[in-house]
């Protein structure tokens, strides 16, 4: 928060701390880029609700992240530990032309695959295989 506050860019970004489940949706789509900074996350639901709301992307390529997002399909993925790599990710989607658009609706096409009305049936359905001894 120093450093926003020093580069004098708090009009520009935002450093949520605990935010109530209800509140996710509205603050999220109050944004246009999502930072996923982390060095340890196997399937981080808070990407997927960033994606399923249309946001750019930008992930250190940590654990099952790389499973989860496509780099340059769906988000953009940087090597953890490199804020120069995440800040060049950033600035892409802000510059390139297209290129923030085409991510957002590729990103909320991919959000869709984990839908619950989705998957539920198919969990439904491998218990009940399993339980049936299939």
């Amino acid at each position: 928060q120093s450093t926003i506050t020093r580069l004098n860019v708090e009009d520009k970004i935002t450093i949520f701390g605990p935010v109530p489940k209800l509140e996710v949706p509205i603050r999220l789509s109050q944004h246009d880029v999502f930072l996923n900074t982390t060095n340890v996350d196997n399937t981080p639901v808070s990407v997927i609700e960033a994606m399923a709301l249309g946001m750019c992307v930008v992930s250190t390529d940590v654990g099952g992240i790389p499973y989860l997002l496509d780099d340059g399909h769906n988000a953009l993925l940087v090597p953890p530990g490199d804020p120069e790599a995440m800040a060049a990710a950033v600035r892409r989607v802000l510059t390139e032309p297209g290129f923030a658009g085409t991510l957002s609706n590729n990103a909320r096409t991919s959000a869709r695959l984990y839908d619950w009305d989705l998957i539920l049936p198919m969990w439904m359905k491998l218990l009940q295989n399993i339980a049936e001894g299939l």
